[in-house]
């Protein structure tokens, strides 16, 4: 028999692993659903919808390995085990109350992590006022931005792995909800020593034939599927030679001179004034993509996450009064 190395791992009782995995927010919900007598009134009260407290109520009920409540037409009851769990959960929430009372009191900070995944390419004016709102409002709480296709955003979404994206791909996906932010143009450029660097007199037919770069999502049904209808309608079907998920490493494989490629003009704007990238046709009719904020549907969010999501639609609205409705 081979001797194991390390410590023992240590084996926790039902008890333990009911404490160690007691979910506070779930607790919560539950305790407010008791007092309102209803879903209906616990999502109003909470600010979420009534799918989001029906499930956590559900989650709990599968922790607990016990019916709480007991929901029919007309009815709403506490079961016996309900009613017990109302009991200790109503004095834990007095302590927890007690608690944040005094130490919002001291404090008076919002304290956390905000946790969000993006489009390594996406502009978005909305977007960077809101980071810029938030940090200003909650300077305390620590910010991670992380950079993956929309496609993986999307699905990290869906799959409660993440509770807010910005993404240009939207999906007609149960449990998902999406907001449009705004839009971004992209166009085609080359590096210094291509061939076509610097030449006035170019048309979309100069291009085709020639290596191109891309990113992974420009492909058909995938966030960058503008640039690939673009790319369709003029028969740029030139060997495809570099691809990534980064807008940076996009630019570095252009610059390179190993092909052409899309970026995004406002991204592409201070490499063309220093003579390193050269726009190429189509000038007119660029891809134009759509980019939008993802959020779970039926998911319980922070505090942090949700005053997040409220500065950044705010931001939208303010963006579409700048820009259209005002003089």
């Amino acid at each position: 028999m081979t001797a194991c190395l390390g410590e023992t791992p240590i084996m926790l009782s039902p008890r333990e692993r009911l404490l160690r995995n007691l979910d506070w927010n779930l607790l919560y919900t539950f305790l407010v659903i008791v007092e309102e007598s209803s879903i209906t009134g616990a999502a109003r009260r909470l600010s979420l919808s009534q799918p989001s407290v029906s499930n956590a109520l559900k989650r709990l009920e599968e922790h607990l390995g016990m019916r709480l409540i007991q929901r029919r037409k007309g009815m709403f009851a506490l079961t016996e085990q309900g009613l017990r769990v109302y009991e200790y959960v109503s004095s834990a929430g007095s302590i927890m109350e007690q608690m944040a009372e005094q130490f919002a009191g001291e404090a008076g900070a919002v304290l956390g992590e905000l946790q969000i995944q993006v489009a390594s390419h996406v502009s978005c004016r909305p977007f960077d006022a809101a980071l810029l709102r938030f940090h200003q409002q909650y300077p305390n709480v620590l910010i991670s931005l992380s950079s993956e296709p929309s496609a993986h955003i999307v699905d990290a979404v869906a799959q409660d792995r993440l509770h807010i994206g910005i993404s240009n791909k939207k999906t007609a996906q149960t449990g998902l909800h999406f907001d449009l932010l705004g839009y971004e143009q992209m166009a085609f450029y080359c590096g210094p020593t291509h061939p076509l660097f610097g030449r006035r007199d170019l048309t979309s037919a100069d291009l085709r034939g020639l290596s191109y770069v891309s990113f992974e999502s420009d492909q058909p049904g995938e966030g960058l599927s503008a640039v690939n209808n673009v790319r369709a309608e003029q028969q740029f079907w030139g060997r495809l030679v570099a691809v990534s998920p980064n807008e940076e490493e996009i630019r570095r494989l252009i610059l390179a001179g190993l092909g052409f490629g899309a970026l995004t003009v406002e991204g592409a704007k201070p490499f063309v004034a220093q003579n390193l990238l050269f726009q190429l046709p189509p000038y007119d009719e660029l891809p134009v993509n759509e980019v939008y904020l993802v959020t779970p549907e039926n998911q319980l969010l922070s505090d942090v996450e949700q005053l997040f999501i409220a500065l950044l639609r705010d931001a939208a609205v303010d963006e579409v009064r700048e820009r259209y409705f005002r003089g």
